[in-house]
């Protein structure tokens, strides 16, 4: 671990650890699950869900993502039919995302499918880790916020 990740952390956290953890958790979930779009696509589709239309600059800045990656990403969700681009009334040079029903389904699947492994990687825990589990959750989803 370097020095200034040491320096700024509590001394009863082991970043290194946590983050591996967490690191590891994502991707075994990942695989496990089915997914009929990337992971990037994926993301870009709940951004959009849950900012409701969005324009697409600011989809590719939300998603840290250039332009031109952000355009394939769109091209595929249009063409599967999970989102829906219109061009902005007062500024036709600008587009807007939104996701239809058929990415609200896609979503609602995912999520769901990703509950059931998450599950069943639960039933392998004690009673004692699950609980710490369920005492965590507040602070990791402080971690996942906005900064």
């Amino acid at each position: 671990m370097s020095a200034s990740i040491r320096r700024h952390t509590p001394a009863d956290v082991d970043v290194a650890r946590l983050s591996e953890a967490l690191s590891q958790f994502t991707r075994e979930t990942r695989r496990e699950l089915a997914m009929p779009l990337g992971a990037s696509s994926i993301s870009a589709l709940v951004t959009v869900e849950q900012q409701g239309p969005i324009r697409l600059g600011d989809l590719a800045r939300h998603e840290g993502i250039t332009p031109a990656t952000l355009s394939r990403i769109v091209a595929v969700l249009e063409e599967d039919g999970y989102a829906r681009r219109t061009t902005d009334a007062d500024d036709r040079r600008s587009s807007w995302l939104e996701v239809t029903a058929a990415g609200k389904r896609l979503l609602a699947g995912v999520r769901r499918d990703r509950a059931e492994i998450v599950a069943a990687r639960l039933d392998r825990l004690t009673a004692e880790q699950r609980g710490a589990l369920t005492r965590a959750l507040e602070a990791l989803e402080a971690l996942s916020g906005p900064d």
